[in-house]
């Protein structure tokens, strides 16, 4: 008896130590997933089950296409299966070629300990070579994003019963393969994104530092050709209305410098030869307006009509187009010569995105091109540039900026970068009390006299204070200080107050105007009363909107509290909040009596000063 139990205490720690080895076994590869490639990650699992479990054969098979896609370049099917063999002389060449189109996958564990007796309850298990396979284990692997994958164990030489101990060993390395698969997938995931965004800023840097379109054309086309691997990559110029496409500039990957431009192999390449009419694939683009993929021609030989000569020998296109004001103005079309390519999603994304960008810069490029001819042809003066100038300053930059701020703009003094960046700044909002039932009661034609005079004077305190009008809402003025021009927590805090103290005065002439025609009295008002809210923090400040409009404006938690504020704030008051009052350089004999808010939705507990309007 103590003998026996000697024996199953040291069986125990055999089977303790074997599972120790095992989990560090997958650890090791788990740790190593994040320097490996995919394919190796896949490859160390089952090289790693093969030595733990000993079997004759092991397979661990992954169907994920965009997880898969990164580990074939440039071809791409939806599942890879990864082997290893205890020895490859059990199987002939034509039998191992077999095992990768049989995978046996189970939502569960399948053990099937003798095939040769019990192998018709599961069909697909009817196609194994029976003769050679004796026994085998088949385990799901718990694998995030979608992927699915299983993992194929075999015993070809002899008949083995599988162990629940084996069993579970399996189950719990299939969890580790599985977190490893969904580490390398997701790893892949952000390995694309990063190299899209390094394509993009490269692109981009290209646009912003280069006035020459075809420098422009020709970093297009090589970044994104390198950057998916590609035969070529080309980028035409045309519309729905030309006769032919124009190529403006390729790669080819076989070609490291490219054809000379200004050589009869340049003109040869660029002649479209079939016209845009009786191309199949840029009507598509044309009706569409969306990428067209074409994973083999060979398949879609009504397709098949080359407008290039170089393009004969494509297997494979995807086709994205130029849009801009949404209509067509070119393309870009990557290829593969001699192989077929599924074109991935991510693939498609950053070719969009880059046409998105070449759109804009084609647009820019016609832009300079006009107006450098123009230049030349009309010989535009000194005088004339600087009229252009004023009109551009009259009309937009005074519309929302103080005139000091727009004329060092113009001048080029202070540089405008009007792309949404983080700001500290001060928000101002006023309005004026009962103005919407005011606006209900009298005509139109009076009712927009009477906010043109208002709104104009608020404008002129918010430019006398260097303030930005940032937008109107009926009678509301929303101003902001501390963008574009950047100054101190102080001074925005000391300008927003004065500017809305001088509001206040700049209303009484509007008030007595009014009162003398007799409009405010007709309606039972007695004057008009504004009431401000103002509050300082960090909001996200530049041009905001799509293709057809754009504004100048500030987003954030700041400016819904500051709105807020002036919502409750008494007639005559401006209420400021603790962050703006502690900012303001303000008298010490000041009396003002702090107030506890409960601003619903925004802040609990929001300490706030309330300042009479003199």
């Amino acid at each position: 008896m103590i003998v026996g139990a000697f024996f199953l205490i040291a069986l125990g720690t055999i089977k303790i130590n074997k599972k120790l080895i095992i989990f560090r076994m997958m650890q090791d590869v788990l740790t190593k997933s994040h320097s490996l490639s995919p394919k190796m990650v896949c490859q160390n699992i089952v090289e790693t089950i093969i030595k733990v479990f000993n079997v004759d054969l092991a397979i661990l098979s992954v169907e994920d296409p965009l997880f898969v896609g990164n580990l074939i370049s440039p071809q791409i099917v939806n599942r890879k299966c990864f082997y290893s063999y205890k020895s490859t002389e059990i199987f002939s060449d034509i039998e191992q070629q077999f095992f990768q189109q049989i995978v046996i996958f189970s939502e569960t564990v399948l053990a099937a300990d003798d095939l040769t007796s019990d192998y018709q309850w599961l069909p697909k298990l009817q196609l194994l070579p029976k003769e050679k396979v004796r026994s085998l284990l088949a385990v799901p692997l718990p694998c995030q994003h979608g992927i699915k994958a299983c993992l194929n164990l075999y015993s070809c030489q002899q008949i083995r019963t599988w162990l629940p101990e084996e069993v579970g060993l399996a189950v719990m390395m299939a969890a580790q393969a599985g977190l490893a698969i969904s580490q390398a997938r997701a790893y892949e995931e952000m390995k694309a994104l990063a190299q899209k965004e390094l394509t993009l800023n490269r692109i981009n840097s290209v646009i912003r530092s280069s006035l020459e379109p075809q420098v422009i054309y020709n970093s297009i086309v090589k970044e994104l050709g390198l950057t998916l691997g590609v035969a070529g990559c080309a980028l035409s110029l045309w519309t729905a209305q030309d006769r032919y496409m124009n190529c403006v500039a390729f790669h080819n990957s076989e070609e490291k410098n490219g054809i000379p431009q200004e050589t009869q192999d340049w003109q040869r390449s660029t002649i479209s030869l079939v016209p845009i009419a009786e191309n199949p694939i840029l009507q598509q683009l044309i009706t569409r307006k969306k990428t067209v993929c074409l994973s083999d021609l060979r398949q879609e030989q009504h397709l098949a009509r080359f407008d290039l000569p170089w393009r004969s020998q494509s297997r494979a296109l995807l086709v994205v187009p130029l849009l801009f004001d949404g209509e067509i103005m070119g393309s870009i079309t990557l290829r593969e010569e001699n192989i077929s390519r599924t074109w991935r999603d991510s693939e498609i994304e950053l070719a969009e995105s880059v046409a998105s960008h070449a759109a804009i810069a084609v647009s820019q490029a016609k832009l300079y091109e006009t107006t450098r001819r123009q230049a030349i042809q009309l010989q535009i003066s000194e005088n004339r540039v600087k009229e252009l100038n004023n009109y551009l300053t009259e009309s937009i930059l005074k519309r929302f900026l103080p005139e000091a701020i727009a004329n060092k703009a113009a001048t080029g003094k202070l540089a405008l970068d009007l792309h949404p960046e983080p700001h500290l700044v001060t928000i101002l909002f006023a309005d004026l009390v009962g103005f919407t039932k005011l606006s209900s009661q009298i005509e139109a034609d009076t009712l927009s006299e009477l906010l043109n005079d208002y709104l104009e004077a608020m404008t002129q305190v918010v430019f006398d204070y260097s303030g930005t009008i940032d937008k109107f809402v009926g009678d509301g003025i929303m101003a902001l200080f501390g963008a574009p021009e950047e100054i101190s927590p102080q001074q925005q805090a000391n300008r927003a107050i004065a500017t809305a103290q001088a509001m206040q005065r700049n209303l009484a002439p509007i008030n007595h105007k009014w009162q003398q025609k007799g409009i405010l009295q007709a309606n039972n008002i007695s004057a008009l009363r504004l009431r401000c809210g103002i509050h300082q923090g960090m909001a996200i400040v530049g041009m905001f909107g799509g293709k057809q409009r754009k504004d100048y404006t500030a987003i954030g938690k700041v400016v819904n509290i500051a709105a807020r504020l002036q919502q409750i704030a008494q007639p005559n008051t401006i209420l400021l909040s603790e962050t703006v009052f502690d900012s303001w350089q303000h008298s010490q004999e000041l009396a003002v009596v702090p107030r506890s808010l409960q601003l619903k939705g925004i802040e609990p507990d929001f300490l706030s000063y309330a300042l009479a309007i003199d």
